[in-house]
């Protein structure tokens, strides 16, 4: 498992609504953040599309969250 995935999986199977927005936001600093790195390494066509997922996945969460 990559190391971005661990606060995205936490942040999809976070219960308590106060803790996630903390966790969406963990989550999508570490998609950035892995995001950034593959600019500078081999293209992984499989890696970009999981990070892309995983981006639309937050936002979704991200929204459904905040509708109540």
């Amino acid at each position: 498992m990559s190391e971005w995935q661990k606060p995205y999986l936490a942040a999809l199977m976070e219960l308590d609504q106060d803790a996630l927005s903390t966790k969406i936001a963990a989550a999508e600093a570490a998609v950035a953040h892995h995001a950034r790195e593959l600019t500078t390494v081999a293209w992984d066509i499989d890696e970009h599309r999981a990070l892309r997922d995983a981006a639309f996945s937050l936002h979704l969460l991200k929204c459904q969250s905040a509708k109540g």
